[in-house]
């Protein structure tokens, strides 16, 4: 979303040139010193601190990566005439009595694994001519089931299932007191392919005051940690008032790991569960749940959709956050509940979407986002249905963060659980029917198209919601070297990744983003924001979306298109999406500026107040697959005010940011310029080269001549604000600073060496 440009980068004894360099602060850009004065201060909410690691004794500006729950690209959605339903796929298949789960395991396209309430799993071919049910594991003996909501309920694989063959159940048992207990248990299959009975090792244990409401649902996130659903306890009104009880595990999403034993447990406590230190049960994930019988994660996004089955009155789709309080039972739905009319509603996070019982549902069964490939259009909705009222649903979020409800049709069975299959196929199970008991998602029409950002910058999840000027917790602060020329406006610069993903860096120092990250920058003049510029990369690639500041600074608003305006006497403009992709070309790798040569320099991180190289940061919390090398923290680029640098530096360096994302091998120009850091002018095509797009009137003009700026056309284009101006796009001044030190590198060559 910036002006053409490409990276720069030094390496002891050489000039070089790389790729496009991010924008930034035009007139004032930030030199290559650690000292305080020089290092920019971003306003920002991130609470973090710096750190020294005890192994490498180097200085990090934040102790540890931020989470990031909120800001993240948006999604691919499903567009054009659509018709979506749902249809038995298995027509043969004998009644699988008392079904609760179906799933696959990690590596095994060829299977499905059925629950059955009683104590038993059973296995079938995917195939749709399936007629018979083979039992792999009988664990009746142990699992409690009176014929309501006890029995075995949960199934989850391990994430590693292919090397240690685990797989993990909640079920219902009786302790030593012969009352009712819920229970984790892992198992371990047999080389038979059947589920050794005796393997059991049970993790977690608690007990159940009633037989209802025991939620009962297993899965693994991105992050490898075991989730756990748990209702209220049972009875009726949550009469032990369990749901906002932090110090046990009732009406909870409890999360832990799997792989980690301590503390007399045969589990671990992740790090950053919200209650791991003090101030309740550290197994707690999130809570204020009734009965979140059925809960999944979004394969693209990560994030926790749970269906939480309702009192009288409402029934709930949530999406789960970590340390959320989600009301149960001072709320039911988005309100009080009956039971206690005189409720708090503060700090409570209400419902995605709440269902009045007055439209005939009695108890939500939560789905999944659909992320497969056979349906585009129903892909990004998420799915789920209600027990008594067998209609299919779905739920679209809309980009200025409303939702949109959609009806799909009635299936022929009472759906009690959805399945995902490997390929992220949708399919869903009732708990009897011979031969219609499993249904399918299928769709017809419809495309895949790229999703898009909140109408309001405060809502996208990337600043502060009451405060937009502020970066949301998530954001990770950074500046670049060699500025951008945006006619001198300054410029604040963060970055998010999704949790569980990591940044892979290029052999020459670019940052290669996972899908889902975002990339933020602020323009101001003076202390007037002006325009945000958020640049995502989505499933489908990436979008640039710009946001135009309102005049009395409390929001900004989502540009459909591009659009000029004269702030404080500048000509400013706002790019649109397409412009965004001219200069953000694939041979810069995209997100200009993130590069090792930019980013290898000192800052003075806001939330520390501590300097620290930023390469090093980024290292020290693990943002990076894998740590920089010696050779690239070997490179650096230098700004203009950088008086330790020499001119050609200096020069370099600017033509390498402002000119190189698009004057490079294979770039997007008919031009066979290479102006990235790295290359030797000799190798630029550049010196004493005739232009090859004209001459702009100037005699026996050359691309750059040693020694004469005047008949140089690389410096005229730079000093020209018109249509053979240099960059193409997004400004309207010269930058006087930066043609006067390539004059200045002109005049000095005396060669083309």
């Amino acid at each position: 979303m910036q002006t053409c440009v490409r990276k720069i980068i030094f390496i002891t004894g050489c000039l070089i040139l790389v790729s496009c360099g991010g924008g930034g602060s035009g007139n004032k850009p930030a030199t290559s010193s650690v000292a305080v004065s020089s290092i920019p201060i971003l306003s920002s909410s991130v609470q973090s601190s710096a750190t020294t690691s005890s192994v490498s004794s180097v200085i990090s500006g934040l102790a540890n990566r931020p989470a990031n729950k909120t800001c993240l690209a948006p999604a691919p959605v499903g567009s054009g005439t659509t018709s979506i339903s749902w249809s038995a796929v298995f027509p043969s298949l004998p009644n699988i009595s008392q079904a609760t789960n179906l799933i696959q395991a990690p590596d095994d396209n060829a299977n499905w694994y059925a629950l059955r309430q009683s104590g038993i799993v059973v296995r079938f071919p995917n195939q749709a001519s399936a007629n018979a049910l083979a039992s792999v594991l009988n664990i009746e003996d142990r699992v409690e089931f009176n014929g309501g909501e006890t029995g075995l309920l949960g199934i989850a694989f391990h994430p590693q299932f292919a090397s240690n063959r685990y797989v993990y159940f909640y079920y219902m048992g009786l302790n030593a007191s012969n009352d009712l207990e819920s229970r984790i248990a892992r198992y371990q299959f047999s080389t038979n392919g059947t589920i050794d009975k005796n393997s059991e090792l049970i993790l977690l244990r608690f007990d159940q005051p009633y037989s209802n409401h025991n939620g009962g649902q297993l899965a693994f996130g991105k992050d490898g940690f075991l989730y756990i659903s748990s209702g209220d306890g049972g009875s009726g009104g949550d009469p032990q008032q369990n749901g906002q009880n932090k110090n046990n595990l009732l009406g909870k999403i409890l999360r832990i790991n799997v792989d980690l034993t301590g503390g007399g447990k045969n589990y671990g406590i992740p790090v950053d569960n919200p209650f791991s230190s003090s101030g309740g049960s550290p197994e707690i994930w999130a809570y204020g749940l009734r009965n979140p019988w059925r809960f999944s994660f979004d394969a693209e996004t990560g994030e926790l959709w749970a269906g939480d089955v309702g009192q009288g009155d409402w029934e709930e789709i949530n999406l789960i956050t970590g340390g959320g309080n989600y009301g149960w039972g001072d709320m039911e739905g988005d309100s009080c509940y009956s039971g206690r009319p005189n409720c708090s509603t503060t700090n409570k996070i209400k419902p995605v979407l709440s269902i009045s019982h007055n439209t005939g549902v009695c108890s939500v069964i939560g789905g999944f986002v659909y992320r497969g490939t056979q349906y585009p259009a129903a892909y990004g909705k998420y799915f789920f249905t209600d027990y008594c009222l067998n209609t299919m649903q779905s739920i679209t979020r809309n980009g200025d963060s409303s939702i949109s409800v959609n009806s799909h049709g009635n299936v022929p069975v009472d759906i009690v659980s959805f399945a995902q299959d490997n390929q992220g196929e949708l399919y869903a199970i009732g708990q009897s029917g011979a031969g219609s008991q499993i249904v399918k998602l299928q769709a017809t029409g419809g495309e895949r198209v790229p999703g898009t950002m909140a109408q309001r910058l405060s809502a996208t999840g990337c600043v502060d919601a009451s405060n937009p000027k502020l970066p949301a917790t998530a954001m990770i602060p950074y500046h670049v070297e060699n500025q951008l020329w945006s006619d001198s406006t300054e410029k604040e610069r963060y970055l998010s990744v999704p949790d569980n993903h990591k940044i892979e860096l290029a052999a020459n120092g670019d940052f290669l983003f996972p899908v889902g990250s975002v990339l933020m920058k602020h323009f101001k003049l003076g202390d007037q924001f002006i325009e945000t510029r958020l640049f995502t990369r989505g499933e489908l690639g990436w979008q640039g979306f710009s946001y135009e500041w309102r005049d009395d600074q409390t929001d900004a608003n989502l540009l459909s298109d591009a659009k000029e305006k004269t702030i404080n006497g500048i000509q400013w403009q706002y790019p649109s999406a397409g412009q965004c992709l001219i200069c953000h070309t694939q041979v810069a790798n995209f997100s200009l500026g993130l590069e090792t040569a930019q980013l290898n320099s000192a800052m003075r991180y806001p939330a520390s107040n501590v300097t620290a190289n930023q390469l090093d940061t980024l290292t020290h919390i693990q943002l990076f697959s894998s740590a920089p090398t010696t050779a690239q923290k070997a490179e650096k680029l230098f700004s203009l005010t950088d008086t330790n640098a020499t001119v050609a530096q200096r020069a370099r360096s600017y033509l390498h940011s402002n000119c190189a994302g698009c004057h490079s091998p294979n770039g997007p120009t008919p031009t066979n310029l290479d102006l990235r850091f790295t290359t030797a002018l000799s190798a630029t095509n550049a010196c004493n080269s005739l232009p090859l797009v004209g001459d702009l009137g100037i005699a026996n003009a050359r691309l750059i001549v040693p020694g004469e700026p005047a008949r140089s056309i690389v410096l005229e284009r730079m000093k020209r604000r018109d249509s053979s101006q240099m960059p193409p796009l997004a400004t309207h001044l010269v930058d006087a600073a930066a043609a006067q030190v390539v004059n200045d590198w002109i005049a000095g060559l005396t060669n083309c060496e």
